[in-house]
C-alpha cells in the first residue's frame, strides 16, 4: 500500500546517498529492468443514474524486467508485476474513501520472447495485446492480459510494414490477474489477431487490425497525424481511430483526440469518443461505452515524478453509463528513472 512505496523511495534515495557511482554491472547482463513504478490515485465516478460508486484513495506498483539468456538479450523470459485484481484493473484501494484496504500484488504477465534475426521476433506465454496506432479507447484496457503465441516481423526494408504481428491464443479471465492460475488455457484457442503497421517520418502513423475473439470479428484502425510543422504552435498531434464489429451484434466506434506538448514536461490533450452499447467492457475503464468527451494532461516536477489529470463526462446516450462522469488525479514515482538518475542502474 502506501507505505510500500514510501518505503521504495526511501531505500532509493538512501542508496543514493551510500553509493553514487555504483552500478550493477554484473547484474545487467543477466537482468534488464525496463519498468519500476509507484503510483497514487485519487478516482471519483458517477453514474449516469447520479450514483457515486467510487470516491477513492488508491494505489499501484508496477514492475517489469526481462531475465537474459544472452548478453545481448535476444533470448528472454519477460516479466510484469502488479496490483490489480482483474483485466481492466491494475490498482488497489487504500482504505481512504469508499472500499476496504488492499494489495492484489500478482505476477500479471508472463512470457518467453526470441529475436533469432533482427526484426523477426517470436513469443508465448502470457502477454499485453497489440495495438499499434489505436488505444484503449477503441481496444483493450491498458491493463490486459492473454494467453498465447505471437510472431512479429519488423523489417521496413524488406517487407514494406514497419511491423506485421499475428498473435493466436486464449482472451478470458477477467477477474484472474494471476498469471500462473491463467496458463491452463495456453492449450485453448478463441482469440486470433492480425495487424500491420506503417509509419511516414515523423508526420504520419497508421495500423489495421483483424480480431476475432469466441468468432466475433472486430475490425480496427488508428492513425496518428504529426501536426505541429502544419499548425505551429497549436496542437502537435492528432489521433483518429475506429472500430467495426461485423458480426451480430454490429456496431462501430469511433474517437479523436488532439494532443498539445508546451514543453518536454508538460502535456495536454482532449477528445471525443464514441463505443457502442454493445461493444464488451473491455476497454479502458477510464472510458467505457457510450458518447463522451474527455481532457487530460501531466506536469513533471522532476524527472522521476509527473502528475497527471484526466476527466471526463458522457452525453446523448440513450441506455444506462456506469461511466458517466470521472475524475483521475495521479501522483507517479517512476523508480527506475530515480535509479538511473543516481547511476544505480
Amino acid at each position: 500500500m502506501l507505505n510500500i512505496a514510501t518505503a521504495l523511495v526511501a531505500a532509493v534515495l538512501a542508496a543514493a546517498a551510500a553509493s553514487p557511482d555504483r552500478k550493477p554491472a554484473a547484474l545487467h547482463r543477466f537482468f534488464d529492468l525496463q519498468v519500476a513504478l509507484v503510483e497514487t490515485r485519487y478516482r471519483y465516478v458517477e453514474t449516469s443514474a447520479g450514483a457515486t460508486t467510487a470516491n477513492q484513495w488508491q494505489h499501484k506498483e508496477t514492475f517489469k524486467g526481462a531475465f537474459k539468456f544472452d548478453a545481448k538479450g535476444r533470448y528472454t523470459v519477460q516479466a510484469l508485476l502488479g496490483t490489480g485484481n482483474g483485466f481492466t484493473a491494475s490498482w488497489d484501494t487504500t482504505g481512504v474513501g469508499t472500499g476496504e484496504p488492499v494489495w492484489d500484488f500478482r505476477v500479471r504477465r508472463l512470457w518467453a520472447r526470441a529475436v533469432p534475426v533482427d526484426g523477426l521476433e517470436l513469443s508465448a506465454g502470457s502477454f499485453d495485446v497489440v495495438r499499434g496506432e489505436t488505444t484503449e479507447i477503441m481496444s483493450y484496457d491498458n491493463d490486459a492480459y492473454m494467453q498465447g503465441y505471437r510472431v512479429s516481423v519488423k523489417r521496413p526494408a524488406k517487407a514494406f510494414f514497419d511491423e506485421i504481428s499475428v498473435t493466436a491464443g486464449y482472451l478470458g479471465d477477467f477477474s484472474q490477474p494471476n498469471v500462473f492460475e491463467r496458463f491452463k488455457w495456453m492449450d485453448n484457442h478463441n482469440y486470433t489477431q492480425a495487424l500491420v503497421a506503417k509509419r511516414v517520418g515523423k508526420i504520419l502513423a497508421a495500423s489495421v487490425d483483424w480480431t476475432s475473439v469466441d468468432h466475433v470479428d472486430t475490425v480496427r484502425e488508428g492513425v496518428r497525424i504529426g501536426t505541429k510543422h502544419l499548425i505551429p504552435a497549436v496542437i502537435d498531434d492528432v489521433r483518429m481511430q475506429a472500430y467495426q464489429r461485423t458480426d451480430s451484434p454490429t456496431g462501430t466506434g469511433l474517437s479523436v483526440e488532439a494532443e498539445r506538448l508546451f514543453s518536454t514536461r508538460a502535456i495536454a490533450y482532449g477528445g471525443y469518443a464514441h463505443v457502442d452499447r454493445h461493444e464488451p467492457l473491455l476497454n479502458g475503464d477510464r472510458y467505457g461505452l457510450g458518447h463522451r468527451a474527455y481532457v487530460g494532461g501531466s506536469i513533471n516536477f522532476l524527472p522521476e515524478l509527473m502528475l497527471a489529470v484526466f476527466y471526463t463526462h458522457a452525453f446523448a446516450n440513450e441506455y444506462p453509463v456506469a461511466n458517466h462522469q470521472r475524475l483521475d488525479v495521479v501522483l507517479s514515482y517512476n523508480v527506475l528513472k530515480a535509479l538511473q538518475q543516481h547511476q544505480l542502474w
